[in-house]
Parts: C-alpha cells; structure tokens; sequence
C-alpha cells in the first residue's frame, strides 16, 4: 500500500505546480496601465514633421485610380433543393377469388390505368420475375375491356404451396408512371393456398394400398368405321363410273371409227364374198382420207402411224386384191376378215 499513497502525492504536487504556472503567465501578458496624467503631458501639440529629402508624392491626376471594391454582398443562407413531391395513386383493383388454390395455380390480377377520370400511363411494365417464397410474375400487359377501360393485366403463378392450409399475400405494387412525382400502388391482397395431398395419409382400409391401373379408354371406332365405308363406296363408284366410261368410248368407237364400223359390217356377210374386200377397201380409204393403193400406203401410214406394225400384212393384201378384183380368182394366205380385226383393236387402243 505505501507505493498507492506515494503515487497520490505525486499527482497532488504535480497539479498544484501546473496552477501556480498558470496563474504566473497571466500576470506577465497583462501590460500596465498608464497614469492619466502622464498621457496627456506626453501628447504632441503637433503632428511630427520627416527630417532630410522629402520624396514629392505624385500627381493625384497622373496617378491611376484603383479600383473601387465591389460591395460585400450579404452571405445568402445556401438552402438544399427541395425534393420533388411524390403523389400515390391507389387504383381500382378487381377482386380475387381468395381460397381453392394449389400448386402451379394463375392468378391474374386486374388494375384499372386511370386516375380522376383520365388515363394513367405507367413509365414501364412490372418485371417478370420470382415475387417472394410463393410467386412468380409471368406475364404482364394492357388490356382494354368493351367499355374501352385500359386494364394492367398481372398473371403470377404458384409456384410454392405450405404443408397445410394457409393465407398467402399477393405482392403489392409500386411503378412509376409516366407523370414526374406519381406513382401507382397497390396493397397485398389475400388468398389462401393448399397442398395437392396432406403429407400423412389416415391409416384405414384401402388408403394405404396403390390403386390399380385406370383400363385404357374405350374408343368409339363408329365414325372412324362409317369413314371406312364412306371411303370405299365412292372408290367403288368411281371405278364404276371409270368402267361405265371406258365401254361408252369402245361403243361410241365402234359406231365412228372406219375398222370398227367394217368389223361389224363384215360380219354380217359371207366370209368368201367379193363385198367383204371392198368393205376393207372403204375402211382404208376412210382412214387415208383418199383412195389407198400399194404405191401411196406411205400416205396411210403416214396419217394412221398405229398401222405400222400391219405394214407387211398391208402390202400382201393390195396384192393380193389385185388377183382377187381382175383375175376374180380366190386368194390363199390373205384373209380380210382377219385383217379388218386386227386394225379395229389397233384402232380402237390408237383413238378411242
């Protein structure tokens, strides 16, 4: 203890020295006071003259006029500029439906754009984007209704649900709109969520258990089988009418074609007969357009080019007609009858 009572003298005599030192400089600045009498014996009746060379001092006029010093203007008070003022308009919001709703759920939020009875328009549309724990903004955009009202159109999706029953808020809103100083806003609106199932399914009989299979739907093949049947009767029609158009072109060719009327000429009459050779004559003059002999067949083959393949068979019967017509004698080898058919069928492929 005897060094904590020596460490109290020495701060008492170190104090008591710094107010004597103190109080000391006090006197020595203060200078004294002279005697009244004295200041006026001392005063000079007369301002003191300089002694030696006095330097003139220059002419007033030649000397250049300083400038005179502007006043002092009195310090302005510097005021900070006044923050614009921010109006709030609180719009008219249609109302949710605030219960039954699961998992991946739109909700779609409807704002009218007006404000004191003329159109509000907003600097920027919300962001889409994730709007808390439950939330996700994913479309946005303006609609006019029949009334020709605008509407922002806000769709958000569930994309969260509790593990039980509970009331969730819709985000509220604060955009910025087109006038300088007014913003729209909007409060939270409620509405509750669900899960899909509870989490703890009750232990009786056939909760528990997977269920079956769904059996595959029955699909009704009655319109596909009246198709069907559609389909195949306008097929069949059709190859009937294809048919039916086929033998009226054979039978309008066998009334018009030169063969196909002597083919039906000739059949009427004697196979050995004399008429039998001119009919097949007519027929070829009729194709040729000109009497036909075995000098100018080139121009009937010209005319009928399906006759090619008869060419030979041609020139045996101009031949042979020969004998036939000015020898009148019969002719072996060379059967008009049989020729006449096989030009009808070659005519008959050719144009009908």
């Amino acid at each position: 203890m005897p060094s904590f009572w020596r460490l109290r003298l020495l701060s008492a005599c170190a104090a008591l020295a710094l107010i004597c030192c103190g109080a000391t400089q006090a006197q020595d600045t203060t200078p004294p006071a002279p005697a009244a009498g004295a200041d006026a014996a001392a005063a000079p009746s007369t301002p003191p003259q300089p002694t030696g060379y006095v330097i003139p001092p220059p002419d007033a006029a030649a000397a250049p006029a300083e400038p005179a010093a502007a006043p002092a203007e009195p310090a302005a008070d510097v005021a900070t500029p006044a923050a614009p003022a921010i109006s709030v308009v609180n719009p008219e919001v249609d109302p949710l439906r605030p219960f039954g709703y699961v998992i991946g759920d739109i909700v779609t939020q409807r704002i009218v754009l007006e404000y004191d009875g003329k159109p509000l328009e907003l600097g920027a549309l919300p962001p889409l984007e994730r709007t808390g724990n439950w939330f996700e903004r994913r479309d946005a955009r303006i609609e006019r209704d029949a009334a020709g009202r605008r509407w922002l159109v806000l769709d958000y999706q569930i994309i969260n649900v509790p593990e039980e029953l509970r009331a969730i808020e819709l985000p509220a809103l604060d955009i910025e709109t087109a006038v300088s100083g007014r913003r729209l806003q909007t409060t939270p609106m409620p509405l509750t969520v669900a899960p899909l199932t509870p989490n703890v399914v009750l232990a009786r009989a056939g909760l528990e258990e997977m269920r079956p299979d769904d059996p595959a739907p029955h699909i009704d093949t009655a319109p596909y089988e009246l198709g069907l049947h559609a389909a195949l009767y306008a097929g069949a029609l059709l190859v009937a009418l294809w048919a039916a158009l086929a033998l009226l072109r054979q039978f309008n060719a066998r009334r018009r074609l030169p063969f196909s009327r002597a083919q039906r000429d000739i059949a009427r009459l004697d196979a050995g007969s004399i008429e039998v050779w001119r009919r097949l004559h007519r027929a070829l003059d009729d194709t040729a357009g000109q009497v036909v002999r075995d000098h100018n067949l080139p121009l009937l083959l010209a005319r009928a080019p399906w006759l090619k393949p008869m060419e030979a068979d041609l020139r045996r019967f101009f031949e042979a007609s020969q004998t036939r017509f000015f020898a009148d004698r019969a002719v072996d080898g060379v059967e008009p009858r049989t020729l006449c058919a096989q030009a009808a069928k070659l005519e008959r492929s050719a144009l009908a």
